[in-house]
């Protein structure tokens, strides 16, 4: 048994990876089912929001206004009968439903403990590293060897790369199931209502055509909140940023839009750009409209502000963002007790994945400064 095998440190240091190794697992495990427990919960709440509509129809069909000579007259009791079928089946599912919450709840619990637990064990990791290499230093001190203590080093930048590209792929899966529980919600389930009330517009042209306005009325109604749900995503996507017009252009029609939005605060900002023939990769455009859309929605969601100060500078070797508001300001520690799916978190790592630097301050008395910059590779 070498001497490193039989140091107390390095026992201790073992344990305590094995230990944060089985945490993490546990961690990741228990975020995944969350999120599969949540697509459950979903496809409940839309099976229950069905019934409910399904179970309007059949109560209008026992309405007593209702033509008698409707071909529909002798259904009544098949209908009343069809009614509480459905309601028992809502009851169900509802049951089912609060079950489902109770068990996410108890979940997201055990995922705050086991995210504590991950926490204080790599904060010990990295004093166990410490200690040892400064021990392996002072051992070694006469000696040009110092392996060692470059080998920690590297070991920390490839985690640090690790974990920071393990976050950025979680939240784009986080930002992909937004998008999805978006466009099943708002567009596929609104079809498939609306098909529905098609059907049933089609005997009530024949029997009450007082009811079949209403329900046009409904479907015209539904048509423009699905167009308005499409233009909503279409805007996340950032499928109006026009890469082949200038960066300054679509900076400016991005703050101007704000501007509009919210004629209660002033909007002050600058756009300097020190080329007028500067050609950006269109994914530096995308990214920078991505980044300040991220900072000014918080702002207006969060802040309570009512001026707002943003300057920009862009070049063809750098962007540099200064955003400041006169809001609530922003804790210190906000990304480290923020959900990890927040704007501001996925702000930090595509800066990271930039290689540029993040800076966030503020208080009640400044607001909140935001500053960012990354250098531009071609």
């Amino acid at each position: 048994m070498t001497k490193d095998e039989t140091n107390p440190l390095n026992i201790i240091e073992e344990a305590n990876s094995k230990t944060l190794d089985y945490f993490n697992k546990t961690y990741v495990s228990n975020l995944e089912l969350v999120q599969s427990l949540k697509t459950e919960l979903f496809e409940l709440e839309v099976q229950i929001e069905t019934l409910q509509k399904t179970r309007e129809l059949y109560t209008y069909h026992i309405d007593n206004r209702r033509n008698v000579f409707s071909p529909l007259s002798g259904e009544s009791t098949n209908t009343m009968t069809k009614g509480n079928q459905i309601a028992l089946q809502i009851k169900d599912l509802e049951d089912a439903k609060v079950r489902l919450e109770k068990r996410i709840q108890e979940l997201e619990q055990d995922i705050l403990f086991y995210k504590e637990q991950v926490e204080m064990l790599s904060k010990a990791g990295k004093c166990i590293h410490t200690v040892l290499v400064g021990k392996n230093h002072q051992t070694e001190e006469n000696s040009s060897d110092h392996s060692d203590a470059i080998e920690f080093i590297e070991t920390e930048d490839t985690e640090s790369k690790t974990m920071h590209n393990y976050n950025m792929l979680m939240l784009e899966d986080y930002e992909h199931f937004q998008y999805a529980t978006s466009l099943d919600q708002n567009i596929k389930q609104e079809l498939i209502s609306n098909l529905n009330k098609l059907d049933v517009l089609k005997w009530l042209l024949h029997s009450d055509i007082g009811r079949a306005k209403v329900t046009l009325d409904e479907l015209h109604t539904s048509q423009k909140s699905i167009l308005s749900s499409l233009e909503q995503i279409l805007n996340d996507l950032e499928y109006n940023v026009d890469t082949k017009q200038p960066v300054w252009d679509q900076v400016n029609k991005l703050i101007q839009g704000y501007q509009d939005e919210h004629p209660e605060c002033m909007i002050t900002f600058s756009c300097d750009c020190t080329e007028h023939e500067l050609n950006l990769p269109p994914m530096i455009t995308i990214r920078l409209i991505r980044m300040l859309k991220e900072i000014f929605d918080n702002i207006f969601k969060h802040s309570n502000a009512n001026k707002v100060t943003a300057k920009i500078f862009i070049s063809s070797r750098l962007i540099d963002v200064y955003v400041n508001d006169n809001g609530v300001g922003i804790p210190e520690d906000y990304l480290e007790r923020s959900n990890w799916s927040s704007g501001l978190h996925k702000l930090q790592e595509t800066i990271y994945q930039l290689d540029g630097k993040l800076q966030i301050q503020g208080d009640l008395i400044s607001g909140t400064n935001v500053r960012f910059s990354f250098p531009i590779k071609k």
